[in-house]
């Protein structure tokens, strides 16, 4: 994990210098705990630009705005992809949790 971090700290500190459009991370998280976990995902969803993730695991990609799955479809043998959009779950979701407003008479 240490070597993680000091490889995310020297990307991010070229980032830094020299904005990129875009950020491709690959499993970064592999051998990151739980701390360093939530606060690379802090980190990247405060960056100004897109970045795509590549992670198994959730404690990661919860973060995300957006959710692109590829799994095999074994009867056809072909290659499925699926989306989800997390920010319009978390809408509806905060919009059921919401108190329902009642006008005075």
């Amino acid at each position: 994990g240490e070597k993680t971090v000091a490889a995310m700290a020297l990307l991010f500190a070229m980032q830094s210098f020299q904005r990129p459009p875009f950020l491709i991370l690959d499993e970064v998280d592999a051998y990151l705990d739980h701390s360093n976990v939530q606060a690379l995902a802090s980190y990247i969803a405060s960056v100004d630009c897109q970045a795509i993730v590549i992670s198994q695991k959730d404690r990661f990609f919860v973060h995300g705005e957006g959710l692109v799955g590829v799994s095999k479809d074994r009867a056809r043998n072909a290659s499925v992809v699926f989306t989800m959009d997390l920010t319009r779950i978390r809408r509806v979701r905060a919009e059921q949790r919401a108190p329902e407003v009642v006008p005075l008479q």
